[in-house]
């Protein structure tokens, strides 16, 4: 595996532009997916959206929501605090 210093290294040969280019893409990258590294739950991305998706179906005693109640929670927390 490379180590840091050597990617700093190799990064400190680049121009200015694409060092900006490099540093776009890496913010890019961490806001997009940072959040989800190292966490077990995001290490099957289909699977865990199909989970939430499922879990929001349901109301907390177990029954399915109906369209009436879902679209009340949409308008719900589409309203600001």
């Amino acid at each position: 595996m490379t180590s840091y210093e050597e990617i700093l290294e190799s990064a400190k040969r680049l121009s200015s532009v694409e060092r900006l280019q490099l540093a776009d893409a890496l913010f890019a990258e961490e806001l997009a997916f940072g959040m989800w590294r190292g966490r077990e739950d995001g290490a099957d991305a289909e699977a865990y959206v199909s989970d939430l998706r499922e879990a929001g179906m349901y109301t907390p005693d177990g029954r399915e929501k109906t369209p009436e109640e879902f679209l009340g929670e949409i308008e719900t927390d589409a309203q600001p605090d």
